[in-house]
């Protein structure tokens, strides 16, 4: 009785091994080119740390930790996607660091800028340092999404434009509609 049960388990092993099998089957890996993300990193610490996406949509999103105040996601763009990251960090005296990003995605052997929380890097289409920049860039942003504009779809010569008016400018006394090129 047992060497029966012997006998059917090789017979569905070699049933259903394709290297012994009269079919071709090959995994999917081979089928399909490998998925190249862009994978960002996002962060949260309650009082302390917010690394976020502002806008952009993302093909995967894995939650990585989450406990009590704190939680960390990767979300996987694909080539050419857009996205922009707010990283904001503070300590007992108030914010310490404060930098925004709008990048795009890129794919395997193209040039691109290290960025953080992004791997392997992204192209940088607009970014700014410190509060007042990154409060002009947010009231901006906000003004755009108002306005009917999707930031996922605009030209990138759009925030190219603003990153150059707010560099060329005193962001502390610059309204937002000014990035637009509005008076």
């Amino acid at each position: 009785m047992s060497s029966h049960s012997t006998e059917k388990t090789r017979e569905t092993l070699v049933r259903t091994d394709p290297s012994k099998s009269g079919r071709m089957l090959k995994p999917i890996s081979e089928i399909l080119p490998p998925l190249c993300l862009t994978s960002v990193q996002t962060l949260y610490r309650e009082g302390r740390q917010n690394y976020r996406v502002l806008f952009g949509e993302p093909l995967r999103t894995q939650k990585m930790a989450r406990a009590e105040g704190y939680t960390v996601n990767v979300l996987g763009f694909v080539p050419g996607a857009r996205f922009a990251l707010d990283l904001w960090a503070c300590n007992q005296y108030g914010t310490i660091r404060w930098r925004c990003f709008v990048c795009e995605a890129i794919g395997p052997g193209e040039e691109g800028d290290r960025v953080p929380m992004v791997a392997p890097a992204a192209r940088v289409l607009l970014h700014t340092q410190g509060a007042a920049q990154s409060r002009l860039f947010l009231a901006w942003l906000r003004e755009l999404e108002e306005a009917g504009v999707d930031p996922v779809t605009c030209p990138k010569e759009t925030f190219e434009a603003a990153h150059f008016r707010m560099h060329g400018s005193r962001a502390d006394r610059t309204p937002a509609r000014r990035l637009s090129g509005r008076p």
